[in-house]
């Protein structure tokens, strides 16, 4: 399965953040699953957040689900924005969500729901997606 693998990335740890998604990315290959982040991509290509987030919405159309990592209560524009848009073009919606975070209705959207504690955590049961 192609799965794009969305999060918040304004305001986070950018090294930080790159390092987990190779994690979550390896995980995925792993198990046969062909991932794509925009983390991937070299940011100077764009001018904006919006030709950003228009390119994400590019790549979506070619993959079959769509991977949001939450990490925070923190609410992210684009993430939002790749989640409605994932789920109008009928994409698998899987949702990766720390489990402290409460205060959003992402759950009752996915198709699937991982909680995790730690980026280990994530790390282990995002390898079980099949």
């Amino acid at each position: 399965m192609k799965i794009f693998i969305g999060q918040r990335v304004t305001g986070e740890d950018i090294e930080n953040l790159k390092k987990e998604t190779e994690q979550i990315a390896n995980a995925l290959e792993k198990k046969g699953h062909e991932p794509y982040s925009t983390m991937e991509e070299d940011e100077s290509q764009f001018e904006n957040a919006g030709d950003w987030v228009k390119h994400a919405f590019k790549q979506l159309d070619e993959h079959d689900a769509f991977l949001a990592v939450v990490r925070s209560e923190d609410k992210s524009e684009g993430l939002l924005m790749e989640v409605g848009y994932a789920l109008s073009k009928g994409l698998k919606f899987i949702l990766a969500i720390q489990e402290d975070v409460k205060n959003t209705y992402l759950r009752d959207m996915a198709d699937r729901v991982i909680e995790f504690k730690d980026v280990d955590d994530l790390i282990n049961k995002v390898g079980r997606i099949k």
